[in-house]
C-alpha cells in the first residue's frame, strides 16, 4: 500500500501532530506498520505554519547571529535552530547562508523578508479588528487610524468635527485601508504620500499635512554626517515593508544616497524610534507632529531629506467590497 502526499487542505487536525517534530502522528503509526510512503516526512510540515516562526526569522534578520537571535526570542539555540529549519522546510528553500559571518540572507530570504513583516502586521491588525467588534455602544462610529495620528492629530480633529460615541482602532496604514475597503471602518485617518495609488476607489479628502524629518538629540553619541552621497553615523530605520521605510528608501535612491552602516535600531513604530532619539541613541526620520515640545532637532542634511505627506480622511465608496 502506498500513501501519496496531500496538500495543506487535507484537514489534518492539530491534535494529530507530534509535539517534537511537527509530523502528523498518523504518519508515525503508518511508518511503524510498515506502510510505504511516496513522499518525504518533511513535506508534511506544509500542513502547518506558526506565527512564532516569523518572529524567529525576523530576529535572525536583525541580529545575524543564531545565539543572539535565540536569546531575543527567549529560547535555547538548539530549539531556535530547529524552528528556523521548519520554516525553511515549510517555504521549500533555505533562507539563510549559515556559512557566512555574520549570517546572511539568501535570495529566497530577501524575498521573504518584506512579506514576513507584512504577514506579522496583518495578523496583529486582524486581532485589533476582531477586538473592535465588541463595543459599549449599540451602534458605534468605527474610526481607524495610525498610532502617530491617534496620539497627535486626531483628538483636535474630533473636537473640531464634534464627533462622539465612537470606537477608535489603531492599526497600520495597510490595516486602516483594508478596513475601509471592506467597510469594517466608517472612516480612517492615514498619512498619504504623493505617488501612492492606495486610495483608488475610495472617498478621500485631505484634512492636514505633515512631513518626516531626520532628527537628532543634542548629545547623540555618533552624529549623522552626509559625505559624497554616503550617510554615516548612528541612523535608525523603519522595518522593511512599512510605508515610512519604503518612502525613505525611495527618497535616498532618487538622490543616490546610501546609508553606510547597519541601522543602530530598527522598528515599525515612529514613537519607539523617537524615544531612542531622545536618549541619544541615534537619528531617525520622525513625523513632525510627534516633535512638538521635544528637544530634538533636525540633522544637518539637505532640505530634500524632509519627506512631506498629506493626512487623508478616507471613507468607503458606495461600491466597496464588503467581503
Amino acid at each position: 500500500m502506498i500513501i501519496t502526499r496531500w496538500g495543506a487542505n487535507a484537514g489534518i487536525a492539530s491534535h494529530h501532530m507530534s509535539h517534537n517534530r511537527g509530523v502528523p502522528r498518523i504518519l508515525i503509526l503508518l511508518l511503524h506498520s510498515g506502510i510505504k510512503l511516496s513522499f518525504a516526512i518533511g513535506s508534511c510540515i506544509l500542513c502547518i505554519m506558526e506565527l512564532q516562526w516569523i518572529e524567529d526569522f525576523l530576529a535572525l534578520c536583525q541580529t545575524r547571529n543564531f545565539t543572539r537571535a535565540a536569546e531575543a526570542v527567549c529560547t535555547t539555540q538548539s530549539a531556535y535552530s530547529r524552528r528556523v529549519q521548519r520554516l525553511e522546510e515549510w517555504l521549500g528553500a533555505p533562507l539563510f547562508d549559515r556559512e557566512s559571518r555574520p549570517v546572511s540572507l539568501t535570495a529566497a530570504g530577501e524575498e521573504f523578508l518584506t512579506r514576513a513583516y507584512r504577514l506579522r502586521e496583518e495578523i496583529f491588525d486582524a486581532r485589533r479588528a476582531v477586538l473592535s467588534v465588541s463595543s459599549h455602544f449599540k451602534k458605534t462610529l468605527r474610526i481607524y487610524t495610525t498610532n502617530t495620528l491617534a496620539a497627535t492629530f486626531l483628538s483636535s480633529w474630533l473636537v473640531e468635527n464634534k464627533l462622539e460615541n465612537y470606537s477608535l482602532i489603531v492599526a497600520s496604514i495597510a490595516g486602516c485601508l483594508e478596513a475601509v475597503k471592506r467597510k469594517h471602518a466608517d472612516m480612517s485617518l492615514i498619512p498619504h504620500f504623493d505617488g501612492q495609488e492606495t486610495l483608488l476607489g475610495l472617498q478621500a479628502q485631505e484634512i492636514g499635512q505633515d512631513r518626516l524629518i531626520l532628527v537628532t538629540a543634542p548629545k547623540q553619541r555618533r552624529a549623522v554626517v552626509l559625505t559624497n552621497g554616503k550617510l554615516s553615523g548612528s541612523v535608525m530605520a523603519y522595518t522593511p515593508g512599512t510605508t515610512y521605510g519604503m518612502r525613505i528608501a525611495t527618497m535616498l535612491a532618487q538622490h543616490r544616497i546610501s546609508i553606510q552602516d547597519l541601522p543602530s535600531c530598527e522598528s515599525a513604530s515612529a514613537e519607539a524610534l523617537l524615544a531612542q532619539v531622545k536618549a541619544g541613541l541615534g537619528s531617525a526620520w520622525i513625523p513632525e507632529l510627534l516633535l512638538r515640545g521635544s528637544k530634538v532637532g533636525r540633522c544637518a542634511v539637505p532640505s530634500f531629506f524632509d519627506i512631506p505627506y498629506k493626512i487623508m480622511l478616507v471613507k468607503p465608496s458606495q461600491d466597496s467590497h464588503t467581503g
